[in-house]
């Protein structure tokens, strides 16, 4: 919501401009009859009674009144802003006070302390210490829900499956929780002086349960970006500026994450070797990659296509730009992010016969099942016969 002054030049008397209130809360959208707008707003003038107490005058230039507006609606936004902060603030507030009033605050403070800036619950050093924070936030909230003492949640495992269900969370999410509520309750038991067994890890059909509400969710809240298919590409070469189109063809040639792509204009960050066989490498290294040695971050792409060669020539002009999602979107579909020519790279590899394993090292994973879990359509096979 906003202030917006409106010139009317037609005007032959001063002041040749008027005051309007712009709002896209939905309250006042939904009065309007109809809008064929992909941004709906409601428009209405303000009295001219009203203009001194918001510090407008008659007198005011065009340029004078529209810089009191942008200072007006400048205070208005810090204010909205304070006040969004501090409820968020209330918030934490009262969920720290309804979960110390039902836990000793120094046994809370001892087991973060003990478990949760600590390390040893990760299978290396590189532990995500925000993340651990952040897990055990959600397990507080799991553990007020219950709302039953860690010695007979044992007997209440089905309240556990319940909530996870009605809040529709994945199962690796779900463990995750789940084991800090476990080692929580075993800390808690100890220190009371009482038995405790731990809540296990939901299978059968309670699994399936929380497998088929979390993907409720994601067919509404798809979060995952569609592919961009060579053919979708081609097809809308000429829709697209060159630079634009170039970068997507990097992503869906060379499987690149969006950050490594824009990395390719630092010349530092890529290079191309010519094995002996004749055989062009392009190099690229991974910032995202940072639990390695800094040679174990370059990671090779073998230059196998006449398509994979005109990447490289777009490398060396440095003719590529980051394409705005909303554009992408628009020429290939609702669900495709920057993401989209990274997500068709496994399928288009595995179209022309190369193996998973040598996929997963050019797409810099890890393990070969990042590259099948997360990247590759469970719709599309692909045969090749022998000759």
């Amino acid at each position: 919501m906003s202030y917006y002054v409106k010139a009317l030049s037609w005007k032959k008397e001063e002041p040749k401009w008027k005051i309007q209130f712009v709002s896209y809360k939905k309250d006042h959208i939904r009065t309007l009859e109809s809008s064929k707008a992909k941004k709906p707003k409601k428009t209405w003038d303000i009295e001219k009674d009203r203009w001194k107490a918001l510090g407008f005058y008659k007198s005011m230039t065009l340029g004078d009144a529209r810089e009191r507006a942008k200072q007006i609606n400048a205070q208005n936004q810090t204010k909205a802003q304070e006040e969004r902060i501090k409820l968020e603030l209330d918030k934490q507030k009262d969920f720290q006070e309804r979960f110390i009033s039902k836990l000793p605050e120094e046994f809370v403070s001892e087991f973060e302390k003990r478990f949760v800036t600590k390390t040893f619950l990760s299978k290396d050093r590189n532990y995500d210490g925000n993340r651990a924070l952040r897990l055990w936030r959600a397990a507080q909230k799991l553990i007020l829900a219950i709302e039953g003492e860690p010695s007979e949640w044992y007997f209440n495992l089905y309240d556990f499956y319940d909530y996870f269900t009605d809040r529709q969370l994945s199962v690796r999410y779900m463990n995750e929780i789940l084991k800090f509520a476990n080692l929580w309750g075993f800390f808690i038991c100890k220190k009371m002086g009482r038995p405790f067994l731990q809540v296990p890890r939901p299978g059968g059909y309670e699994k399936r349960r929380i497998i088929e509400a979390y993907f409720e969710k994601t067919r509404t809240h798809n979060k995952v970006s569609g592919p961009i298919s060579v053919e979708a590409l081609k097809h809308k070469k000429n829709n697209l500026r060159e630079d634009l189109y170039n970068w997507i063809h990097l992503t869906v040639w060379f499987g690149l994450r969006p950050k490594e792509v824009d990395n390719l204009h630092d010349e530092n960050l890529w290079r191309v070797e010519t094995h002996f066989n004749g055989r062009k490498v392009l190099w690229v290294y991974q910032t995202k990659v940072i639990a390695l040695s800094e040679e174990d971050r370059w990671k090779p792409i073998p230059i196998l296509y006449q398509e994979q060669e005109h990447g490289i020539k777009i490398l060396e002009a440095n003719n590529f730009t980051r394409p705005l999602v909303k554009s992408l979107r628009f020429h290939f579909g609702k669900t495709v992010s920057l993401y989209g020519g990274r997500k068709a790279f496994t399928d288009l590899m595995l179209s022309r016969g190369h193996t998973l394993e040598n996929i997963s090292v050019w797409m810099g994973h890890s393990t070969i099942n990042r590259t099948w879990k997360s990247y590759k359509n469970r719709q599309k096979y692909h045969i090749h016969y022998a000759v």
